[in-house]
């Protein structure tokens, strides 16, 4: 949904664009014909752009800066979006050091801020719909209801009452005492030409394209000038079929009292009748006018290019995902883990990406020393609330690891995700929530648990060390401590998982990952009890439903 978003507000920002080099140069000109392409042009100009990509060469090293800047500027929301798309049911983990279990319930107000968005944006284009049917049934029903008759290539449906004369498709629809009238040729005349000129297949494109942006102002206005547009055309082949202008003119102004207007048909008359009078007595447009046509077009071109050439550069700052995995992990011999249901519901190309290998530690490709860590997280506030990835050679040992995790929980970037292979080659993906720092200055301070915490909080507690390698009979030993508690309501355990800083990175992710697997094991039995669905695929609700009163307690020793 957040992609859909960025996409909806590029789309009318393109739009906008487009419609102001209409509105400055193109409405008060001549070019009817020109001006109603324009229009429909620049509508589904704007709904494509965002995904066209081509690579084209800058003319000069001036507009080759400026797109990149545009781009920088586009991947800057992109990032800042993405972290909507972080959820505490699968982004996140909470695991602390050497601390009690710190139960993190983050708010939900983004959560129900975006459903409510969501719920706001399909209702509206619910609505817009709607109208577009009930106008279609409408003009069924008088189709239906009231006498037609064949004239040439229409259909002529003669309605009883006073309404406007309009047109639909090939139907004319008009008062029954008109015709016969002096006025009845003129007109058809000015309705023949709506329908030669498929006006009513304009409408309903148009209709149908804002529902989707029924939330932008300027896709209504784009309607009015198309219609507009559209009257200028008919206007144009009444006066060029030779009817005089003053009876024309008269005419519509006697029109004004069946001003009914409908988004899907061409009423006779409309309340910019001034307008159109007015237009009827411009000369028509020269070379001045053909100069600003060419302007208009030049300048659509122009900006179209830089649209798509940004396009392009965020394509190559933003791969495909299995490439951006495929060149983090160049040099990285990850660590094999059990696998996993858990699956990061994030773009790996929109986080912080962590590469540590050989004592050497590099942020989204640039190296940095550990004492940098804070400086280097300022130039990345777009993407503060997202997780940052770290994966990590299993040979590197833990003093580095450990030192990297204090300089994270001091700037407050907690939210983490560890990286490993199955022995198939298969990424698995393990969130948790670092503890905050004491210096972070979150004002959250947790007890130490140690023997005296324990035994004076009645805690089960199950010590484990990096260095066992137990692997398997770890999950067992695991799920056995957490079932045992679970049959008895209470969840007064702990699991100290304790490293040294000699120890590999491998032994402490794999103790991690089975300690993990045996709390999933409960989790799982439950979500099929409970749901008869996998634990990782249940919606966020029956997610929590199954974990209440069982707290993945796991602390991780300093």
């Amino acid at each position: 949904m957040i992609r859909f978003s960025i996409y909806l507000l590029e789309a009318s920002v393109l739009l906008a664009v487009f419609y102001l080099l209409y509105v400055l140069i193109l409405k008060k000109e001549t070019f009817f014909n020109l001006n109603r392409f324009f229009l429909l042009g620049i509508l589904c100009l704007s709904i494509l752009f965002p995904f066209l990509s081509f690579d084209l060469e800058p003319p000069t090293i001036a507009v080759e800066r400026s797109i990149e800047e545009i781009s920088k500027f586009r991947m800057s929301y992109y990032e800042a979006m993405s972290a909507w798309e972080y959820d505490i049911k699968d982004s996140v983990e909470p695991a602390f050091t050497n601390r009690t279990f710190l139960d993190v319930n983050s708010s939900d107000w983004k959560n129900y801020a975006l459903k409510a968005l969501i719920a706001l944006y399909a209702i509206g284009v619910i609505v817009c719909l709607s109208r577009i049917f009930w106008g279609l049934r409408w003009i069924r029903r008088m189709i239906i209801t009231y006498p037609t008759e064949k004239m040439g290539k229409i259909k002529l449906v003669r309605v009883p009452h006073a309404i406007a004369p309009f047109s639909f498709l090939n139907y004319v629809f008009i008062h029954d005492e008109i015709v016969g009238d002096k006025t009845f040729h003129q007109v058809i005349t000015h309705e023949k030409a709506h329908v030669k000129q498929r006006h009513s297949i304009d409408l309903i494109f148009v209709q149908l394209l804002a529902a989707l942006f029924w939330f932008n102002p300027i896709v209504w206005q784009l309607i009015k000038s198309l219609k507009t547009t559209h009257e200028y055309i008919a206007d144009s082949k009444i006066l060029t079929a030779g009817y005089s202008l003053v009876e024309y003119q008269a005419l519509l102004l006697r029109q004004l009292i069946s001003n009914n207007s409908y988004g899907l048909v061409h009423n006779f008359n409309l309340s910019f009748i001034k307008k159109r009078i007015t237009m009827m007595k411009n000369q028509k447009s020269g070379w001045s006018g053909k100069v600003k046509v060419a302007l208009t077009i030049a300048s659509t071109l122009l900006f179209s290019a830089i649209v798509v050439q940004c396009n392009s550069k965020i394509e190559e700052q933003v791969s495909p995902e299995s490439k951006a995995v495929a060149d983090f992990l160049d040099g990285i011999n990850l660590a094999v883990l059990p696998k996993t249901g858990f699956k990061f519901n994030g773009d790996l190309n929109h986080v912080l990406k962590f590469n540590i290998a050989g004592d050497r530690l590099t942020i989204n490709g640039k190296s940095y020393e550990v004492n940098q860590i804070g400086t280097a997280l300022e130039k990345f506030e777009s993407s503060k609330q997202g997780a940052i990835v770290l994966a990590i050679d299993r040979d590197q040992n833990m003093g580095l690891i450990r030192a990297i995790s204090n300089e994270l929980r001091k700037a407050e970037r907690m939210k983490i995700l560890y990286l490993g292979k199955t022995k198939s080659g298969e990424i698995v993906e393990m969130a948790i929530m670092l503890p905050p720092h004491p210096e972070s200055g979150t004002g959250i301070s947790l007890p130490k648990i140690d023997d005296a915490y324990v035994r004076a909080h009645n805690l089960d507690l199950l010590k484990v060390d990096a260095g066992d390698k137990r692997d398997v009979a770890l999950q067992d030993e695991v799920y056995g401590l957490v079932l045992n508690h679970v049959k008895n309501g209470t969840s007064k355990y702990v699991v100290s998982l304790k490293y040294d800083d000699d120890d590999t990175y491998a032994d402490y992710l794999v103790s991690l990952a089975y300690i993990q697997a045996g709390f999933d094991q409960i989790y799982q039995e439950r979500a099929l009890e409970m749901f008869g669905k996998d634990f990782y695929a249940l919606e966020k609700e029956d997610y929590r439903a199954v974990r209440k009163g069982i707290p993945r307690a796991i602390s991780i020793a300093e």
